[in-house]
C-alpha cells in the first residue's frame, strides 16, 4: 500500500497485490475475489502511517516561524510583498492537506480570519494567487514568484 509522504490523512492511494512465488498456480489463475479484497486491512495501514512521526508538522512550523518573523519586520499595510508571502503560505497550507487553511493561517499570523479572507481576495484581485471555484486553494502566479524573489532586494513594498 502507498500514500504520498505529504498526505495528512486518508487511506492508501495505491494498493499493489502480487501472488506469492510459490503460490498455487490454479488459485493464482483464478485471480482476486471480492472476498480477498475485503480482507485487506487498510485501517491498520492508515493507523500505522498516522502514528509514524512525519516531517510535515515540523516543516509547517518552520514555515510558520519564518512568516511570523517576516510579519514582525514587515512594513505595515497590505503591500505586494505581504500579499505574495501570505499567498505562498496559504498555498502551502492547502497543499499539505489542512482542512481549514484560513484557521491555520489565523493561528500562524494572529490575524483574524475575516481579515485574512479579505487579504487573500486582494491577492487574487492583484494577480498573486489563482482562484479555485468552490473550494480552498489556488496557485501562486508568476507575479507572486517575482515579488518573492525580489524580497531580498527590497522590491514589492508598494502600499495600497
Amino acid at each position: 500500500m502507498w500514500r504520498p509522504a505529504d498526505s495528512v490523512g486518508g487511506g492508501p492511494q495505491e494498493i499493489r497485490i502480487e501472488p506469492y512465488e510459490d503460490g498455487d498456480p490454479q488459485e493464482i489463475a483464478r485471480g482476486l475475489s471480492s472476498t480477498v479484497l475485503r480482507q485487506i486491512d487498510t485501517r491498520s495501514f492508515v493507523e500505522m502511517l498516522d502514528a509514524a512521526p512525519t516531517g510535515i508538522d515540523q516543516a509547517v512550523e518552520e514555515e510558520a516561524g519564518l512568516l511570523r518573523g517576516w510579519l514582525a519586520d514587515a512594513p505595515r499595510g497590505v503591500t505586494d510583498r505581504y500579499l505574495a508571502m501570505l499567498s505562498a503560505v496559504y498555498v502551502r497550507v492547502v497543499e499539505i492537506g489542512e482542512r481549514a487553511p484560513i484557521q491555520a493561517l489565523e493561528e500562524i499570523t494572529n490575524i483574524k480570519q475575516a481579515t485574512l479572507k479579505g487579504h487573500l481576495r486582494a491577492a487574487r484581485k492583484r494577480g498573486f494567487l489563482t482562484k479555485v471555484e468552490g473550494k480552498a486553494g489556488g496557485q501562486l502566479t508568476e507575479k507572486a514568484d517575482e515579488v518573492l524573489r525580489g524580497m531580498k532586494s527590497g522590491a514589492g513594498t508598494e502600499e495600497v
